[in-house]
């Protein structure tokens, strides 16, 4: 049983490594391959950002982007008081997938991104919050990358935590 779950396994990888091949190969057609130009976003991050955004004219601002995916924060008002709640999650799951896998790639390998997100720790956010802050990051980022088709430079986007 182990040999015929190893051959599956096998079988598995020679299709995940032929369908990055066949993205590495279209990327550079599209609008999102400066995309890969940030630390941490190769091409299947890229290319999931692209596929979930589609055109990238459709969008205004990633003001948009977040509320399409769900990633703009719900609030509760009862009896006067007034507090922020999670993430709404009132949109598409493809873009609020992309978002935070891009808001990963960054926390795992972008020196002022791994500041930000240790500063949120220290300050008691658990790791969804932080995962959700820092795909609100991506999305900024993204988005200008994609628009003005300029290649990543950290020393524009060292932010503070």
């Amino acid at each position: 049983m182990v040999a015929n779950d190893l051959q599956l396994l096998r079988v598995l990888d020679r299709q995940v490594a032929d369908a990055e091949e066949e993205l590495a190969a279209l990327l550079p057609m599209t609008p999102f391959a400066v995309l890969t130009t940030v630390p941490g976003w190769g091409t299947v991050r890229a290319s999931g950002y692209g596929a979930a955004l589609g055109d990238p004219a459709r969008w205004l601002g990633p003001a948009q982007i977040s509320r399409a995916s769900g990633q703009s924060p719900m609030q509760y008002e009862s009896a006067g008081k007034r507090r922020d709640g999670r993430i709404s999650r009132e949109g598409s799951v493809t873009p609020r997938r992309a978002l935070i896998d891009l808001g990963i790639g960054l926390w795992l390998t972008e020196p002022a991104a791994k500041t930000y997100a240790g500063g949120l720790r220290t300050r008691g956010k658990k790791g969804g919050v932080i995962a959700c802050a820092l795909a609100h990051r991506a999305n900024q980022i993204a988005y200008a990358l994609v628009r003005d088709q300029h290649p990543y430079d950290a020393t524009h986007w060292t932010q503070e935590g």
